[in-house]
């Protein structure tokens, strides 16, 4: 039996001399850094971007309910659209829609006197509220003095593209 001790490669011992590339030993590397856990800066981003997405769809959410009242006058304009073509009425038509524009400016200002606004106080006021200077013309005149005259000739693709826009376009934070 051999008795003499086996000696690593790398715990053999450096002889005294000059060096040569024999003698060199590769570097030792440090371990991998690892993925998990992560800093505490990314936490505190996923953090933030969390929070900014809650909040982002909460605003989405109150926005979507804030303006149910624009989707249901829309649809009715639709639906208004849908019963003139069927049995050609306009006069009911101009009526049924200066009613629905009444409605919507009475859901979007409540805490505003616009019920017993007529004419041309009733015509400034969709004006201001919107910027829609197409009041001004005859599809505008149309809409404020139309239901109260017994016949009145208009365009129905312009007076339904006029309440449209302004259910569309028309100012929440405003007053008459």
């Amino acid at each position: 039996m051999n008795t003499t001790p086996q000696v690593s490669p790398a715990a053999a011992p450096i002889p005294a001399g000059p060096p040569s590339l024999e003698q060199l030993r590769d570097l030792q590397l440090p371990a991998e850094v690892g993925f998990w856990p992560p800093a505490p800066g990314w936490w505190l981003l996923a953090a933030l971007l969390l929070g900014g997405l809650v909040w982002a769809g909460l605003w989405l959410w109150r926005r979507w309910q804030h303006n149910a009242y624009r989707r249901a006058a829309l649809k009715l304009l639709s639906a208004y659209q849908l019963q003139l073509q069927q049995d050609n009425n306009r006069q009911r038509y101009l009526t049924q829609v200066a009613q629905l524009l009444r409605r919507t400016a009475l859901s979007a200002y409540p805490y505003q006197p616009l019920a017993g606004l007529t004419d041309n106080a009733w015509r400034q006021c969709l004006i201001d509220s919107s910027g829609l200077d197409a009041f001004n013309g005859s599809a505008g005149d149309a809409l404020v003095r139309g239901p109260y005259q017994a016949v009145i000739d208009f365009d129905t693709a312009a007076v339904e593209q006029l309440a449209r826009d302004w259910i569309r376009k028309h100012k929440r934070r405003w007053s008459c």
